[in-house]
């Protein structure tokens, strides 16, 4: 009798194997769950004492670094503790290029009296990033302090570049230091069309300085004033104030420069389409925002013609124009086409002189009437011809000419209607 021996079930070895499979991968999927746990929570800043041998990428000690940082926000002297230069110490180990553990070693140095060795820890968290908003103000005042006005700057250009949420009080300070030559000197080759944050310094500029006179040189010295929309009405702020403090030798330089100006502004005070057609005011005529007077061109029977008028009941200035007129001039002419007047109504051309630095000229009393560099005319609503001339203010190399209207009593604006204005 043949007898065949009993082959084992190849169904069962095959499960077997599989069992066993399915353990290797369950504990290694346990493994990697840990394993990512342990990173995730790395990243969130959670401290795993029991994975610290494996890493930063599985050990965070950001907790304790984020106490610390709280701490010595609130007590800088904490800075030159061991703990917290021995935690910048652990974290470099693991990550050479941190920039804010290079950061945090450099304030622990300069805490123990170590600046020299602080400033190159510094230097190299700047190389590594520029985004460190800590160590670009730390550069930013030791550069300053060490009288290296230039490579303060270039830190400051640094921050306002990479860190928008620290611009503006960084735009202040720096606006603020416009007042200083050497400040300004260093600006200059940051003032250009391509500087992000040209537009904001201009306008804080303008709001902290207490004159303009510094802001309108820099652009002087930077022989530019970059074509930006969003600088017209800083430009215009400037130029107000130069007025105003009666820079006028700064102004001529300063004026031609602006986009949309033109240096014959300055020298004309003609009525016509072109007069009103761009520039900045005073040195063009300059209408006034009140609703009550002002002016405005107007065209009648093919010529044009400056309307300038005062609502009843209303005193001021209805118009007004800087000239810097010609060393042969000696008088200013008006030609009116129409004037309408009220009950009490007045109008006078003023002419104010406005001497570069302040000073006053000499003489130019009219009619027993203004200050000792102003000239007025008679009233010309009530003045028999429509053409009329005045002397201008003797000794003044730069005139406001002013129009002043008193509107009166009555229904209608008082108003003249001038065709001709001239310097000669």
């Amino acid at each position: 009798m043949v007898r065949f021996r009993k082959m084992p079930s190849i169904g069962i070895e095959w499960r077997r194997l599989l069992s066993i499979r399915g353990a290797i991968i369950a504990i290694l999927a346990i493994a990697l769950a840990v394993f990512a746990f342990a990173n995730a929570a790395s990243q969130l800043g959670a401290k795993l004492s029991a994975f610290k041998p494996l890493g930063p990428a599985f050990y965070s000690n950001r907790a304790d670094l984020v106490r610390l940082e709280m701490g010595i926000a609130k007590r800088p002297a904490a800075a030159r503790e061991q703990r917290f230069g021995a935690l910048a110490i652990e974290m470099l180990s693991w990550s050479p290029l941190n920039a804010r553990a290079l950061r945090n070693y450099a304030m622990h140095r300069e805490a123990q009296g170590d600046v020299a060795g602080a400033r190159r820890i510094f230097l190299a968290g700047d190389a590594i990033s520029r985004r460190e908003g800590v160590t670009q103000n730390w550069l930013i005042n030791d550069a300053a302090k060490r009288g290296n006005v230039s490579g303060a700057l270039d830190h400051f250009d640094r921050a306002l570049r990479t860190m928008p949420e620290a611009t503006q009080p960084m735009i202040e300070q720096l606006a603020v230091s416009t007042i200083l030559p050497e400040a300004r000197q260093a600006l200059t080759r940051f003032v250009r069309k391509d500087n992000p944050w040209l537009v904001p310094y201009v306008q804080a500029a303008v709001e902290k300085l207490p004159k303009v006179e510094p802001l309108a040189q820099l652009f002087v010295d930077a022989k530019l004033a970059p074509d930006l929309p969003a600088l017209n009405t800083s430009y215009g702020q400037i130029v107000e104030g130069l007025v105003s403090d009666r820079k006028t030798a700064l102004l001529q330089r300063f004026y031609p420069m602006l986009p949309n100006a033109d240096s014959r502004d300055i020298k004309s005070i003609a009525i016509n389409e072109d007069a009103f057609k761009g520039g900045y005011a005073p040195v063009v005529w300059d209408l006034g925002q009140s609703s009550d007077r002002g002016g405005a061109l107007i065209k009648s029977g093919g010529s044009v013609g400056l309307e300038l008028y005062g609502l009843p009941d209303t005193l001021g200035v209805a118009a007004r124009k800087l000239i810097i007129p010609a060393a042969s001039a000696q008088r200013f002419s008006w030609v009116a086409t129409d004037r309408s007047s009220n009950e009490d109504s007045a109008a006078f051309w003023v002419l104010s002189c406005l001497r570069d630095g302040g000073k006053a000229a000499d003489g130019g009393k009219a009619n027993g009437r203004g200050k000792a560099d102003e000239v007025r005319s008679t009233n010309l609503l009530a003045a028999k011809n429509l053409r009329g001339q005045m002397a201008l203010p003797k000794g003044c190399d730069s005139i406001m000419i002013s129009f002043e209207i008193d509107g009166g009593t009555g229904r209608d604006p008082a108003r003249m209607v001038f065709s001709s204005v001239t310097v000669d």
